[in-house]
């Protein structure tokens, strides 16, 4: 095995590990989401942010040693992974494609619960505009008939509210 493609395995495994340990962020995430913990939530977008960081690094060193790869193999230049393990002898091919697989499952399984989270949040912000918009409306316009079966006019009804936000 090359220095390049045990490099490679290395930075692959680090990438797998940092896309768990961000799975069990975005599933703590929908937890927080589903309880409404503002604070939680907060809290766990600052630590994705800085996952997302070190996501950003391993992927810059991944860039160059597979850089390395397709100079020591007199290639120019790959699609994806995939085509990168075709020019390797076994065991290293099946030792990369199988580090391919698991990112691949790991970030189908992020895609999903983000899905799932963004839905969430879309319905809280819908049912937070549905009460604002409850609360701030004028109420039902028109007349009612007081104790004394005179009308009263209810366009006067105040707002809970002055303006929306």
């Amino acid at each position: 095995m090359s220095k390049s493609i045990e490099q490679l395995l290395t930075v692959l495994q680090q990438e797998c590990d940092l896309y768990k340990d961000y799975l069990d962020l975005a599933k703590e995430k929908k937890e927080a989401v589903i309880k409404g913990d503002i604070k939680g939530l907060d809290h766990l977008t600052k630590l994705e942010q800085s996952m997302i960081v070190r996501m950003g690094k391993a992927d810059r060193v991944r860039r160059a040693i597979i850089g390395n790869i397709l100079l020591e193999k007199h290639v120019e230049q790959v699609e994806n992974i995939t085509e990168l393990a075709n020019l390797m002898e076994e065991p290293d091919k099946a030792r990369v494609l199988a580090c391919k697989d698991r990112l691949a499952n790991l970030l189908d399984e992020i895609r999903r619960i983000n899905q799932f989270n963004s839905e969430l949040i879309h319905k809280a912000l819908e049912y937070v505009e549905f009460n604002i918009n409850l609360l701030t409306s004028n109420g039902p316009k028109g007349s009612a008939y007081g104790n004394k079966a005179n009308e009263k006019d209810l366009n006067r009804r105040p707002n809970v509210f002055d303006a929306k936000i």
